[in-house]
């Protein structure tokens, strides 16, 4: 069985689109970086999602998405040095594959263990992330405007002088 060990906040930050929503809603952001991941997995492939800090939920909780596990490092701790201890107790290293773009530390390690390691940036192209300009930027722009949003910035920047004047 090939297990994928995925770095998950390295891997959101490396896409623009998820980047950009993380700022409204980090959680919204890391749904959709996992309905991505769940929508590339086929069969017997495991994945462990790993992010940095705790879940309001908990330390670990299984995906709604079958076959893949997500889990918080509990501060201090970092999702570095989580994924670097599971890669130490791994038995099978040679079906394990590191997804992050770290590749001084959690790189370095994973290769010297005799695992497969592979950039975020290379991970995203094969989940279907990046592809044309036109077509990012189209990603890049929200569908409608959520009425939640309309209140944030009209809370930030006041009414419509033009339109209330």
């Amino acid at each position: 069985m090939e297990k994928l060990l995925i770095d998950g906040y390295n891997l959101l930050y490396k896409d623009g689109v998820l980047k950009n929503l993380a700022e409204r809603s980090l959680e919204a952001a890391r749904e959709e970086l996992l309905t991505s991941i769940a929508a590339y997995r086929s069969g017997d492939v495991e994945i462990l999602v790993v992010f940095d800090g705790q879940d309001a939920a908990g330390r670990r909780k299984v995906s709604a998405r079958t076959g893949i596990q997500v889990r918080f490092s509990r501060p201090p701790k970092t999702a570095d040095q989580v994924i670097l201890e599971i890669v130490e107790r791994e038995a099978k290293k040679t079906s394990l594959t590191v997804v992050t773009s770290d590749k001084k530390d959690i790189g370095r390690v994973a290769r010297a263990e005799g695992v497969r390691w592979i950039s975020s940036e290379t991970f995203l192209r094969r989940l279907g992330r990046t592809g044309s300009r036109a077509a990012r930027r189209q990603q890049e722009k929200p569908p409608a405007t959520t009425p939640a949003e309309v209140e944030y910035w009209l809370k930030r920047f006041g009414p419509d002088p033009e339109k209330d004047g």
